[in-house]
């Protein structure tokens, strides 16, 4: 564990680096968006402390990796160093990772509000597949909200209508499916995988 929270405090130090000369040296748009979405992900990067600071959470240093993982993953990665306009397939790949990551947090809020019930398989998978995507939805509402600030296309409107908004979606969705149908084959077979084995972790943390 003490491995994983340096590799923690490590990525949030080189990311932070990175991203402090790429806006201060870096070829990129001179914009108060581009600042914006740049500089950003400093804060985003130290959220869970954050918020473990000011509402006394318990967060593993597990979670905190898969948050910072996914975090340069999609945010660094994919808006800072652009791979979602050079690789429109990475847009989707990342989609279908939120679905996952939605719901790890799923799970970690079914543990923490003690709804979490080892025999109630099905209201587990309804509820997980629920919050993922009310997180899609919500989102997309932010991506709309934004490119009307900002007079910009995140949602690629113009060149793709409502198809790119419908398929992240819908790929956030079926990634959630994927993560249940491992839940369900976890619990159904009494086998201890990754996220049965995740699980006790978090439930150990309580």
């Amino acid at each position: 564990m003490k491995n994983i929270k340096k590799f923690n405090y490590i990525l949030i130090t080189v990311v932070s680096l990175i991203t402090l000369y790429i806006a201060f040296f870096g070829n990129i748009e001179r914009t108060l968006y581009k600042y914006l979405i740049v500089f950003s992900i400093i804060p985003v990067m130290l959220l869970p402390y954050i918020l473990k600071k000011l509402f006394k959470l318990k967060l593993d240093d597990a979670t905190i990796c898969l948050y910072l993982l996914f975090v340069f993953f999609a945010h660094f990665l994919g808006t800072i160093i652009d791979l979602y306009y050079r690789f429109p397939i990475y847009d989707k790949l990342m989609h279908t990772l939120s679905g996952i990551m939605t719901s790890f947090l799923a799970v970690i809020l079914l543990v923490k509000l003690k709804k979490y019930d080892n025999k109630s398989i099905a209201f587990n998978i309804i509820y997980i597949i629920a919050i993922t995507s009310t997180v899609a939805l919500l989102w997309e509402i932010f991506e709309f909200t934004n490119d009307n600030i900002f007079d910009r296309d995140a949602q690629r409107v113009l060149t793709t209508g409502v198809n790119d908004t419908m398929t992240d979606m819908i790929v956030a969705f079926l990634g959630s499916c994927a993560f249940s149908v491992l839940y369900a084959f976890e619990k159904i077979c009494k086998k201890e995988l990754i996220i049965s084995n995740y699980i006790k972790q978090i439930q150990n943390k309580k």
